[in-house]
């Protein structure tokens, strides 16, 4: 019965680190879409 309340620790843990995770690649995509869109404002500026 011991062992039955040790897979709950690990569930829980392993969910925090897949939340941490993906909150993590959430930050860094939305920085590369900013990023990106400041480079395609200086591309259009440069062509006109």
């Amino acid at each position: 019965m011991e062992s039955y309340g040790k897979i709950f620790v690990v569930v829980a843990v392993l969910a925090l680190i897949l939340v941490g995770i993906f909150v993590y690649l959430f930050i860094i995509d939305m920085k590369v879409r900013k990023l990106e869109k400041e480079i395609e404002e200086k591309s259009t500026h440069k062509e006109k």
